[in-house]
């Protein structure tokens, strides 16, 4: 049934190729599964999410699988991508808004690209985060979670855009409201500062060196000597992140940006 599902879908994506360009105002398909690494019911539950959130946001959304993205373009992964999903005539309406992401099993690549409304609602930034939820997938060769999860998080920041807030630099960037919040919290935060460090300037404290400094009081002691106990060390272990690269960002002249790396 995965050969079927893969030559299915090869035929479809080949034939989108050839096909001369016509607009569509939402995608026929959204999920081309030619590794097919995918079962049918994986498959079919993917296009059926994908085809809801491109009705939904009003930008197609796709994912494709192929064994070497070097045999269906010229160039690197993104602009391969570029050329898949122009020559498919991907997208959405006059801009043809779209989100894309390509995954080549021969060196294990990606590619997320993005045009017109796709590239308005997610950033660079943006890319990142998605890319972070679904790389530790595929790096454990979980196809249809990470595929799930690129389609969630993607559905996310599209829903977002659409009411005018745009993810950027971790936050959600609503215009010139947060540029004010953010404003005056560093005002109060500077003055906060300021107040301390004024009161610690006008009381000093003398530092003690040694542990009879601290007795106070009618206390008598004959014998008196500073001995070294021990020194506390504390050590966090770095983790290794191994789920893969969120890798390099590009854009073209054309109107596409993208976020590319390993898997």
């Amino acid at each position: 049934m995965k050969r079927l599902i893969s030559m299915m879908v090869s035929v479809l994506l080949l034939a989108l190729l050839v096909l001369p360009a016509s607009a569509a105002e939402t995608p026929e398909y959204c999920v081309f599964d030619m590794e097919g690494l995918l079962i049918e019911e994986e498959y079919w539950a993917l296009e059926d999410y994908a085809q809801e959130i491109s009705k939904q946001r009003q930008c197609a959304v796709y994912f494709i699988t192929v064994d070497d993205f070097r045999n269906y373009g010229d160039g690197d992964i993104f602009n391969v991508a570029r050329q898949i999903f122009l020559a498919s005539n991907f997208g959405m309406g006059e801009n043809r808004d779209g989100v894309m992401l390509l995954l080549s099993m021969a060196d294990r690549d990606y590619s997320l690209i993005v045009h017109g409304f796709g590239e308005t609602a997610l950033t660079d930034y943006g890319r990142e985060y998605i890319c972070e939820h679904f790389l530790d997938d595929f790096a454990d060769d979980d196809w249809f979670h990470g595929a799930f999860d690129y389609l969630a998080y993607t559905d996310e920041l599209l829903a977002q855009a659409r009411e005018g807030k745009i993810y950027d630099r971790g936050s959600w960037i609503t215009g010139g409201v947060l540029w004010v919040w953010s404003l005056i919290l560093g005002v109060v935060i500077s003055l906060i500062v300021c107040t301390i460090q004024r009161g610690m300037m006008r009381k000093k404290v003398r530092e003690q060196t040694s542990a009879l400094d601290y007795v106070h009081g009618d206390v008598r002691i004959t014998r008196r000597r500073d001995v070294y106990s021990h020194t506390t060390e504390v050590r966090r272990k770095i983790e290794k992140n191994d789920s893969g690269s969120s890798g390099s960002h590009s854009h073209s002249s054309d109107g596409f940006s993208g976020t590319s790396g390993k898997f």
